[in-house]
């Protein structure tokens, strides 16, 4: 028969290290009973944790780029209600312009429809979503359009300058009476439309990018999400308002008049044409993004569910495990107690 030697101090270690452990045990079915996930999920998981990360990793990617097309069908909502407001204004001043081409006395009635017009155009074309302009393409911090209504502003310092150079007179001289209809013509065809293409644009009307903002719809598509206000519609809008409220109209001769009206009913009509099709176009990338957004729900539907699958615990099971540690627990507690108590001198 053999003795083995057991000390008091071994068998409160061993008590300690025992409660040590339950308690730890406790702490972390507490955790993932409030928390419904894994305490560990790498521990638990093992060589399966590469393929948890990997889903992850995924389901982050494709999240990101759903709240990425939700800005960018707010980008696109925003340049339709404000294309739409153009275009319901330049239908409007076209029907004026028709009505009254041949009553050269309603030039003041046509000028206070133009500048009205100018100031929606260059209001609307300087939309801002979340800090950024929306028809300054890519130069999304810069506002794109020159305030023509504001005799310090570049571009209307241009069209005075080209209006002087070419007749020498103001536009408000009485002396814009004499102007023929072919110098007139000459003058809407040359230097007048001269600065309503590039560089004269980009130098004295605009300060947005040609270079539309591009959006990643989904893993492997991407659109163009916005409209640039250098659009040529935008220009040939901003040319007939132009001409028909700035070019001294109220006291041209009756034939000039004409000459005018009539450019600037082809300038609208263009415009109105452009601004149609930029609307049509915007609609298709719309229908694209709700599109792309639905089939990226579905998706993350799925690696959600294989994510929950592998790192989320069973909450009864879990429940149960901890009431389990707990009374373990308590009675490691109370046999400690008992043994803490023991004593030879209890015996003696």
């Amino acid at each position: 028969m053999k003795t083995t030697y057991i000390s008091t101090i071994s068998l409160a270690d061993a008590s300690r290290r025992q409660i040590q452990n339950q308690s730890s045990l406790v702490q972390k079915l507490g955790v993932e009973l409030s928390s419904g996930r894994k305490f560990d999920v790498g521990l638990d998981l093992g060589t399966r944790t590469g393929e948890a990360v990997s889903l992850r990793s995924e389901f982050n990617f494709l999240d990101g780029i759903i709240d990425t097309n939700a800005l960018a069908a707010s980008r696109l909502d925003v340049s339709q209600a404000a294309m739409a407001d153009i275009l319901s204004d330049a239908n409007d001043f076209l029907s004026t312009l028709v009505a009254l081409r041949e009553n050269d006395g309603s030039s003041d009635i046509v000028k206070a429809d133009a500048v009205g017009n100018m100031e929606l155009l260059t209001s609307r074309l300087n939309s801002q979503l979340n800090g950024s302009f929306v028809f300054a393409g890519i130069n999304s911090d810069v506002e794109p359009i020159a305030n023509y209504s504001d005799p310090g502003s570049a571009n209307k310092i241009a069209a005075d300058l080209a209006f002087f150079t070419e007749f020498g007179i103001t536009q408000s001289d009485p002396g814009v009476a004499a102007i023929t209809p072919a110098a007139m013509d000459t003058y809407l065809n040359g230097a007048f439309e001269t600065m309503f293409t590039d560089p004269a644009w980009g130098t004295s009307w605009s300060s947005a990018s040609s270079s539309v903002m591009v959006s990643r719809i989904s893993a492997s598509e991407t659109v163009n999400s916005s409209v640039s206000a250098n659009e040529q519609a935008f220009r040939d809008l901003a040319a007939a308002y132009t001409m028909m409220s700035d070019l001294g109209n109220e006291n041209l001769d009756p034939g000039t008049w004409k000459t005018v009206v009539d450019k600037a009913i082809e300038k609208v009509g263009s415009g109105i044409a452009g601004v149609t099709s930029q609307m049509g176009k915007l609609g298709n990338v719309q229908e694209q993004v709700s599109l792309a957004s639905d089939r990226l729900k579905v998706q993350t539907d799925i690696l959600n569910r294989r994510i929950n699958d592998l790192e989320n615990v069973n909450s009864e099971e879990t429940a149960v495990r901890l009431n389990t540690a707990l009374t373990q627990l308590e009675t490691s507690y109370a046999v400690t107690a008992r043994m803490q108590g023991l004593s030879i001198l209890n015996y003696l």
